[in-house]
């Protein structure tokens, strides 16, 4: 097959750098797009490992009698993934029959048993808190995120 000559008195436009421009316009937008994406997929999976571990945590409480330091460093040992530090977790267990009318069982010494002398009907809550980070800048938002998961069980073999 034969193309067609180009009419006289036109010249042919050369279109060697159409690629490299139609490339640098898509990966400014693309690129930020993609790093966002996996920034906050991290900060999600944060998110639901600490609603793990306190549930596993909560769990471990009430199946023995399990001191207030054990399920301190059980809470710890749990949420230590995804690019958290477990040691940088706050964690709160509180034991009563609703999470307003709960008490703070483990705010004295960490010998206490939580679920000890718990009446029918009591249950355990387990808070882990972390402060998460982006991992990537993303411009002027604020990059820290107040992480907290929950669990609870009920305290019934005391």
């Amino acid at each position: 097959m034969r193309f067609p000559r180009p009419l006289p008195g036109r010249v042919r436009r050369n279109e060697s750098g159409a690629a490299a421009v139609e490339f640098a316009l898509v990966t400014t937008l693309l690129f930020p797009l993609v790093l966002g994406i996996i920034a906050f997929g991290i900060v999600f999976a944060q998110e639901l490992a600490l609603g793990n571990a306190a549930r596993q945590t909560a769990r471990y409480g009430v199946v023995a009698d399990r001191s207030c330091a054990d399920i301190v460093a059980e809470a710890r040992h749990a949420s230590n993934t995804i690019m958290m530090k477990g040691t940088d977790t706050t964690v709160t267990v509180k034991v009563g029959k609703s999470p307003t009318a709960a008490t703070n069982r483990c705010a004295g010494p960490v010998t206490a048993v939580p679920c000890s002398g718990s009446t029918t009907g009591d249950n355990i809550y387990v808070s882990v808190g972390y402060v998460s980070e982006l991992i990537i800048p993303l411009g002027p938002v604020d990059h820290d995120f107040e992480l907290q998961g929950d669990g609870v069980f009920r305290c019934e073999f005391s």
